[in-house]
């Protein structure tokens, strides 16, 4: 039987998986979130937190990973929310693609993306704070507490659901992310279940036996 990642796994590169991608995200939120949907797939993805919580940094912690690390990664992501900086988020999504990173972005914030496993919202949120305000009247969110295991937890059985709205907005918006609520979380999502039937290690490992 295939022996299933630990968590830890995915905070540290490993060339004996092929593609290997890199993901660097904002906040611990998106960093479990995501770490909790690559085990759940069995795939391996290095996921880690950027130096800074400014959008820029991301960038910059994924340029500096790309160099020091000795990896040739496939893709890098960048994963970051507006806030409540919307000129800063529009700078470090330009930065982004002059690295040809992809840059993985919510308006207002990573919130959104487990409100849509629920339901669509055409209006804007306004500000993170309302954003967590409408997540938490949901069910399953009343204590919701930035808690991106909380997250999987809850809305695992959605996802497909949620990568279908989270695409209709992104064609609403015209894929203009200063929209708000944008999210294009679904091509992250997307990749991850490529990997699943591209990523060769099992296979090479069970050959070898």
């Amino acid at each position: 039987m295939t022996k299933r990642l630990s968590r830890r796994s995915y905070r540290k590169p490993d060339t004996q998986y092929s593609p290997l991608d890199l993901v660097v995200c904002e906040g611990e939120t998106e960093v479990d979130y995501l770490c909790e949907l690559a085990s759940n797939l069995r795939i391996h993805v290095y996921i880690c937190k950027g130096d800074g919580t400014d959008p820029k940094s991301i960038v910059n912690t994924a340029k500096r990973k790309s160099k020091e690390d000795g990896v040739k990664y496939d893709t890098i992501f960048c994963v970051f929310d507006r806030d409540n900086d919307l000129s800063a988020f529009i700078e470090a999504i330009e930065l982004c693609k002059s690295k040809k990173f992809v840059p993985v972005v919510s308006n207002p914030c990573f919130e959104l993306w487990p409100y849509l496993h629920f339901q669509i919202r055409e209006s804007g949120f306004g500000s993170p704070q309302q954003m967590v305000k409408a997540l938490k009247k949901l069910p399953g969110f009343e204590n919701y507490d930035k808690d991106g295991a909380q997250i999987f937890a809850a809305t695992s059985h959605l996802i497909e659901m949620a990568c279908k709205r989270a695409y209709s907005l992104v064609c609403r918006q015209h894929d203009d992310p200063k929209e708000d609520p944008f999210t294009n979380l679904h091509l992250l999502i997307n990749r991850f279940h490529t990997l699943k039937n591209e990523q060769n290690y099992f296979g090479q490992q069970r050959r070898s036996r």
